[in-house]
C-alpha cells in the first residue's frame, strides 16, 4: 500500500489532530528511540513510534482483535496507540484538541491511563523528534 492510501486510510478512521497527520506523513515507518531510565543510569528502554505504515496495526490488542476480528469492548474509542514501550501503549484521545499523551502499563486488568506529557509537542520533544 501506497503512502497515500494508507494515509486515506488512517484519516478515514479516525479525526486525528493536524501535527500527527504531518508527522505520519513524514515518517512512514515505525521510529525506534533509547531513553535512559531516570531512576537507574545503567537501564534503558525503547519506545516504539509508529509511523504511517505502523499505526494501524499498532492498534491490534489494544482497540482491535485481529484474532476475532472485533473491536475490543473496554478499550477507550477515542484512544488511539501512538507508540509502545515493551507492548505498554501510549495513546492520544482524539476527542480533545490538544490530547495530551497518556501511558499505561498493560496486563495489569483493567486499563489505568496517567498522563505521560501535556500534549503531542511535548512528548515528540522528550523523544527528540521532528
Amino acid at each position: 500500500m501506497q503512502l497515500k492510501e494508507m494515509m486515506d486510510e488512517i484519516c478515514s478512521r479516525w479525526s486525528l489532530p493536524k501535527d500527527y497527520i504531518e508527522f505520519l506523513f513524514n515518517h512512514e515507518n515505525n521510529l525506534y528511540v533509547n531513553v535512559d531510565d531516570d531512576d537507574d543510569e545503567d537501564l534503558s528502554y525503547e519506545i516504539e513510534i509508529y509511523g504511517a505504515r505502523g499505526l494501524l496495526v499498532g492498534q491490534y490488542g489494544y482497540s482491535y482483535n485481529p484474532v476475532q476480528k472485533a473491536v475490543i469492548e473496554d478499550w477507550n474509542p477515542n484512544y488511539v496507540v501512538i507508540a509502545n514501550c515493551n507492548a505498554d501503549p501510549y495513546c492520544i484521545d482524539i476527542s480533545m484538541d490538544n490530547s495530551p499523551v497518556y501511558y499505561a502499563v498493560h496486563g495489569e486488568g483493567e486499563w489505568e491511563f496517567e498522563k505521560d506529557s501535556e500534549s503531542l509537542e511535548e512528548f515528540f520533544e522528550f523523544l527528540g523528534i521532528r
